[in-house]
């Protein structure tokens, strides 16, 4: 979404916070909704990451669009998210729930008297063109990953009709599919799925990458920078992707996606291991 709000440094140079811009006395009533309705997004999205449920976290960032909408019966303003026809799906009851809850938690904190939360469609850009833009849908020129990367802004990393949500990712894969397509045989390769939801037992996530290998199935993650303040946390996931059919883990250090040879040295291992297990 295409920011109202130009974040004016500070006399030291920092960003201003939602906090203070909400401040700034200028503001008018359009203009304050619309930062709060994008200030509980970016919370509720921070808290997820920060209590460990990132797989939440990204679906957080297949919302299009955002703003407040006044409530006639209750007499309050509610927080809507659209999403793309094609994601509607991933927010079930209870993850709106779950959303509610964190919003109201925020709105509490400062004040915002915003409690409930909303999923709806969004609706695509249509122009004299639609028949033309209907046949190349048709035909599968969208992103095609179950939870499809549509996030607003010129900047997306897209590959083979398959969306990312970074460079980093993208170069993983890149990697991924030289071993796929050059090095190993046609007859005993590997596939490739990145960001696919799921449901494990007691939670729903969503991988980085879950590949196939010699009839085995195994998740490579992309470690974040602050991935050893989580170790405990991945380690209950690992188990739980254990228990419920994944044969294999591994993780890309985030140090490692500048250096094309890290990469391989780190899908040399996870395949090799992968194909061992039993």
């Amino acid at each position: 979404m295409t920011n109202d709000f130009v974040r004016t440094p500070t006399s030291n140079n920092r960003a201003l916070s939602y906090e203070e811009m909400l401040r700034d006395p200028n503001l008018s009533d359009e203009r304050r909704d619309a930062l709060v309705a994008e200030m509980l997004v970016a919370y509720i999205s921070v808290l997820l990451v920060r209590r460990g449920d990132a797989a939440t976290a990204r679906l957080m960032l297949l919302v299009e669009r955002w703003k407040l909408e006044w409530d006639d019966q209750n007499h309050e303003n509610d927080l809507v998210l659209e999403v793309d026809p094609a994601n509607k799906q991933h927010f079930t009851n209870d993850l709106i729930a779950q959303l509610k809850q964190l919003c109201g938690e925020v709105s509490d904190h400062f004040n915002l008297d915003v409690n409930w939360v909303a999923v709806r469609e969004s609706l695509p850009v249509v122009g004299p063109n639609w028949r033309e833009l209907v046949q190349r849908e048709i035909s599968g020129e969208r992103p095609t990953n179950q939870a499809r990367r549509l996030q607003p802004g010129p900047r997306r990393w897209l590959e083979d009709n398959l969306a990312f949500t970074n460079e980093g990712e993208q170069r993983v894969y890149r990697a991924l599919k030289n071993r796929q397509q050059n090095v190993l045989p046609a007859q005993e390769t590997i596939s490739i799925f990145p960001l696919p939801n799921g449901r494990i037992a007691q939670r729903t996530l969503e991988p980085d990458f879950l590949i196939t290998y010699k009839g085995r199935a195994g998740i490579l993650e992309i470690d974040g920078p602050h991935h050893n303040a989580r170790r405990a946390l991945d380690v209950t996931r690992d188990h739980l992707m254990h228990d419920s059919g994944i044969a294999y883990v591994d993780r890309v250090p985030v140090e490692a996606l500048d250096d094309p040879a890290e990469i391989e040295q780190v899908i040399d291992r996870f395949l090799r291991r992968l194909g061992e297990t039993r």
